[in-house]
């Protein structure tokens, strides 16, 4: 089995963050979103509930900094 070199490890983790990235912002937000918004959730439930998406934006970013800084 060929092993890569850093280089080419580096272009792939680059290619999986990339594609994460994408999946998170242009699927999974608008999803949770939508999810959000035809659930009728009214008070402090409603308050709580609108954070998710801000989490997962959040969390996207931080994990794409944690995985192109430990290159």
């Amino acid at each position: 089995m060929k092993k890569l070199g850093k280089k080419g490890q580096m272009g792939g983790t680059v290619l999986v963050t990339i594609i994460a990235i994408i999946l998170i912002v242009g699927v999974g937000i608008p999803v949770a979103q939508d999810v959000i918004t035809s659930a009728n959730l009214t008070g402090l439930s409603a308050t709580i509930v609108a954070f998710v998406p801000i989490f997962m934006a959040v969390g996207a970013l931080v994990v794409s900094t944690r995985v192109m800084g430990s290159r």
